[in-house]
């Protein structure tokens, strides 16, 4: 299915069920996820495919899944997640590929940790693994202080508590219409929970 044939498809099925009585919304399917996705529509999204070991990574139309060695899907992100790309890579140095991922959401937190929490759509990177079959979260950031438009991860200086992997992302800043501004280089660490910003 083509990316504006999703998007029209997402708008009749959110049309109905607002028209519908009785009917509430989900957590992240707010107005100002709704506006974005109209806005995303009208820009290329990155759609690809990698494998590693016994697993395949497929991202299409803003839409991230993890299938196994057979094709089954043993995972998808969340219906209202936008991920822009992703990038595979032992982050933590357990010998297990980790999937690194861009994504775009409503909320800073988890599902109702803040019921005051901002619905603004902002720009988030959340790192899964996959163990014994089944993804995990190892990692997921609040809203970044800005959208990342790209981004690769490779080998650093490891230590005893982190393997010291290197984040290079460019980003830029926030915009009513979601397109890109200036853009910046930046280059950040893992340091065994997050991303620490390098300092020259």
């Amino acid at each position: 299915m083509s990316y504006k044939a999703l998007c029209v498809l997402i708008a009749v099925v959110l049309m109905i069920s607002v028209l519908l009585p009785g009917c509430s919304r989900e957590y992240g399917d707010t107005d100002e996820y709704r506006e974005f996705i109209k806005e995303k529509a009208l820009y290329e999204s990155v759609n690809k495919v990698e494998t590693s070991g016994d697993y395949t990574y497929v991202l299409e139309d803003g839409v991230l899944s993890f299938l196994d060695q057979n094709g089954k899907e043993i995972w998808r992100s969340d219906k209202y997640w936008f991920v822009d790309d992703f990038s595979l890579f032992d982050i933590d140095g357990d010998g297990n590929t980790d999937c690194l991922f861009s994504l775009w959401k409503s909320y800073s937190f988890y599902k109702n940790f803040d019921e005051n929490d901002d619905p603004r759509v902002r720009n988030h990177l959340f790192l899964y693994t996959i163990r014994g079959g089944y993804a995990k979260t190892l990692w997921a950031s609040s809203n970044l202080p800005r959208p990342i438009y790209s981004f690769e991860i490779s080998e650093g200086i490891s230590n005893p508590v982190s393997t010291g992997a290197v984040l290079r992302t460019v980003e830029g800043e926030y915009t009513e219409d979601y397109s890109r501004d200036e853009q910046r280089e930046f280059i950040y660490t893992w340091q065994g929970w997050g991303f620490v910003p390098c300092i020259s």
